[in-house]
């Protein structure tokens, strides 16, 4: 008897609890708060720039390389195999310097990028904690395609925290 008399109350109940959880529960997608906050635009402007001079930096230095290789080539008939030997190593040791910049290019942008990530992802979970508990939320996942196949669009806060974090951080 009192398995019937629990089974209609809890069945009753059931979608009423499911619909409060739900409210209690928020999204937030992490790569956009990256991309489109003020300090995350600025940031990606600023790591371009690096980028872009240290590829002109490199640019230049590969262009000398070409033109040593090609200066070579066009003399070897007229060089004894002595200075042969010798311009090609001069030409090793200025590749390997190419790549050694090449490698501390990409090093220096990626050490940039991790930082700039790091200090917009602390921000905006402080955000996030504020919302949460202005709004009750027991919960905030960080959406994407890898953790949250589908969600309800009402339950993403994205735009709010975009919009809370730029008014905080400009």
């Amino acid at each position: 008897m009192t398995a019937g008399v629990l089974g209609a109350s809890t069945v009753a109940a059931a979608p009423a609890a499911t619909l409060n959880a739900l409210k209690q529960v928020a999204l937030v997608d992490l790569q956009r708060c990256l991309l489109e906050t003020t300090q995350g635009t600025k940031g990606k402007k600023d790591l371009e720039s690096v980028f872009a001079k240290g590829q002109s930096q490199l640019d230049k230095k590969t262009e000398d390389l070409k033109k040593k290789y090609e200066d070579l080539m066009a003399k070897r008939a007229m060089l004894s195999d002595e200075e042969i030997a010798k311009r090609q190593q001069e030409l090793v040791v200025k590749d390997q310097e190419l790549q050694q910049l090449y490698a501390q290019l990409q090093e220096d942008v990626a050490t940039k990028e991790a930082q700039l990530t790091e200090k917009i992802y602390k921000n905006v979970a402080a955000i996030v904690k504020d919302i949460a508990a202005e709004e009750g939320l027991q919960i905030v996942l960080v959406r994407s395609p890898a953790t949250v196949l589908y969600a309800n669009p009402k339950l993403d806060i994205t735009n709010r925290v975009i919009v809370a974090y730029d008014k905080k951080h400009k």
